[in-house]
């Protein structure tokens, strides 16, 4: 399942499939438990992630310039993780927030 957002003035649509999770890892280099107190790093994968199916030009690089545009105009990068999160609970991959 899509879900749309606006990131740094930006319509964007996220969607999590098992390929684009797969992607993720082997950016990672592994599972991304690996990489999970590199917040930024996390963050930016797990966002390019959720970009791909839909926005297949988004680079790594492009996401990241993304996030940094986010910071800059007030938002967090929390923000961002809840984006995230809420569009993996939309898919069915995780439950945001359960124990």
């Amino acid at each position: 399942m899509e879900k749309r957002v606006e990131i740094a003035g930006r319509a964007l649509r996220l969607r999590y499939t098992v390929n684009a999770l797969c992607a993720v890892e082997d950016r990672a280099g592994g599972s991304l438990d690996n990489i999970m107190e590199r917040q930024f790093t996390a963050t930016r994968l797990l966002l390019w992630g959720a970009l791909l199916e839909e926005q297949p030009e988004m680079t790594i690089a492009m996401t990241g310039d993304l996030i940094s545009r986010h910071i800059a105009d007030g938002g967090t990068l929390d923000e961002i993780v809840n984006l995230c999160a809420d569009a993996l609970e939309s898919a069915g991959f995780f439950r945001h927030g359960a124990a």
